[in-house]
């Protein structure tokens, strides 16, 4: 059960790895039609852990191998602590275990230290291109969706990566959007006790990934004895789109050998 968006993450996934597993993709409310002028009061972590559960119910299966990237990671994890009774296996994808002002500082250091000059002048490319385009005539939907396009050398191991058609059709609630970003904001930390979560847990990150970069993990790897780690060398933070076979090899001998 991969959470986040039920158009945008099956553009990511092999084919390949659907003749093996069963893939469910599931949206959550940043992520689909809903009144934007939503308030904090009115939608929490624990709405989303509710949306999550109601899906898990509706499915039917007892458990499931729960698969989150970005920040969506985050949400599985925390479906998978209060509910661990419901998920077998944790899958992170390019999950920062950091707050978000920790990962920008972390991401920003990263860029300066392993981005490459031809990198760096392809983002100040895109991102001038951007600004020419016009921010301001675009709607907060159309605005997010571009720049996220334009700072593509920050997210894919090819800087020229033009993620455009991944984001056709998907609908997206910028006032979900809004308080969603909140909930892993300021001194949220990635962690686990045995007592809160029996299931494997499996983490994938790319080395190219200078939004969520691999070395945020290395203080997690220090006291989180009990995970499986693994970086990509050719990716960035879509490591399932940009190194399939790859991805797929790590995650099928995974899931084989943590039944």
């Amino acid at each position: 059960m991969v959470i986040g968006s039920a158009i945008y993450y099956p553009r990511t996934f092999s084919y390949r790895l659907r003749t093996t597993l069963r893939l469910i993709f599931v949206d959550v409310r940043h992520f689909a039609d809903g009144d934007a002028s939503i308030g904090p009061d009115e939608i929490s972590l624990d709405t989303y852990m509710h949306d999550i559960d109601e899906v898990h119910a509706h499915l039917g299966h007892d458990r499931v191998v729960l698969v989150g990237h970005s920040h969506h990671g985050n949400l599985a994890l925390e479906y998978a602590k209060r509910y661990p009774e419901r998920v077998s296996h944790l899958v992170l994808i390019g999950a920062p275990p950091v707050d978000v002002i920790s990962t920008v500082k972390a991401a920003e250091a990263y860029w300066e230290a392993h981005a490459s000059e031809a990198r760096k002048a392809t983002l100040r490319a895109k991102l001038a291109h951007f600004r020419a385009e016009g921010r301001g005539r675009m709607t907060p939907e159309q605005a997010y969706v571009a720049q996220y396009v334009a700072e593509g050398p920050r997210y894919w191991h090819d800087p020229t990566y033009d993620a455009s058609h991944l984001w056709e059709g998907v609908p997206l609630n910028m006032g979900a959007m809004a308080i969603f970003r909140e909930f892993f904001a300021d001194g949220y930390e990635l962690w686990w006790g045995r007592e809160q979560l029996a299931a494997p847990v499996l983490v994938m990150v790319g080395e190219h990934d200078y939004a969520v970069p691999p070395v945020l993990w290395d203080d997690v790897l220090r006291r989180q004895k009990d995970l499986r780690f693994h970086l990509f060398r050719n990716s960035g933070h879509t490591p399932q789109l940009e190194e399939p076979e790859e991805f797929d090899r790590v995650l099928l001998d995974w899931l084989d050998k943590s039944r």
